[in-house]
């Protein structure tokens, strides 16, 4: 074991997880541990991560949680875990690395902007500017909007509620580059409504949908283990969970 292994050992890693107040700290601790220490170790830490996430242990949540986010923003990091998950057997970790599209892709042509106006079609400046503004009707056409930047300013907007998010990460067909926004927003991210809209959304990047199945309650995963418009990978972890 490397000096950097030493330091980042599993018991010891959940405690700093558990820790810290903010989302974008925990993510820093995994880049840390992950370009840090060796890859076999960083499979070590996951799977003990994954054990305490299951079984809703002090920090477990939340350090799974960041792991996928910080994979989300750092593919490289991705790459290098899943070889060392593949070395490993780790059948867990490997699930959670799964990068497979998903199993279905928004069309060009369903993704048209809210109207907005009866008298002129609004660039997308325009729409971008007007989602930082607190006019509650815009807002609610604009939650439709499929711009990534338009979302981004929506979800900073401090009118803005969960419910809206909720109709945001439900949204069918979705961008994927939309619900991973919210997937990644440092407030939204975090609530497990959300959490479990996107995790049952089929739009859903298959990478995001299997971080999160491991947050799910049993009511989500039941739905998940039924449905058929789940990506099988996403799937058959849910019925994993479910299994025990």
């Amino acid at each position: 074991m490397s000096a950097a292994d030493g330091r980042f050992a599993a018991p010891r890693f959940l405690r700093r997880q558990a820790a810290v107040p903010e989302p974008s700290m925990r993510i820093a601790l995994w880049r840390e541990l992950l370009t840090e220490t060796t890859p076999l170790h960083g499979v070590t830490v996951v799977v003990a991560v994954i054990d305490a996430a299951d079984a809703r242990r002090a920090g477990g949540q939340e350090a799974f949680l960041a792991l996928g986010q910080c994979l989300d923003t750092w593919p490289a990091l991705r790459g290098k875990l899943l070889a060392a998950a593949t070395v490993a057997g780790q059948a867990a970790v490997l699930s959670l690395l799964a990068d497979d599209p998903p199993l279905r892709r928004a069309e060009a042509e369903e993704l048209r902007p809210p109207p907005l106006s009866h008298d002129r079609e609004i660039t997308l400046g325009e729409r971008r500017a007007w989602a930082r503004k607190p006019d509650r009707q815009t807002i609610d056409r604009l939650l439709a909007d499929p711009d990534p930047g338009v979302i981004a300013n929506l979800l900073r907007n401090p009118r803005v509620t969960e419910a809206d998010v909720l109709r945001v990460a439900s949204r069918r067909p979705a961008p994927a580059a939309v619900l991973g926004l919210v997937y990644r927003h440092r407030r939204w991210g975090q609530r497990q409504a959300v959490q479990a809209a996107l995790v049952q959304n089929p739009y859903t990047p298959v990478e995001i949908a299997t971080a999160l199945v491991d947050l799910a309650d049993a009511a989500v995963l039941r739905a998940l283990a039924r449905e058929p418009s789940i990506h099988p990978v996403v799937q058959g972890r849910a019925r994993a969970r479910l299994r025990g």
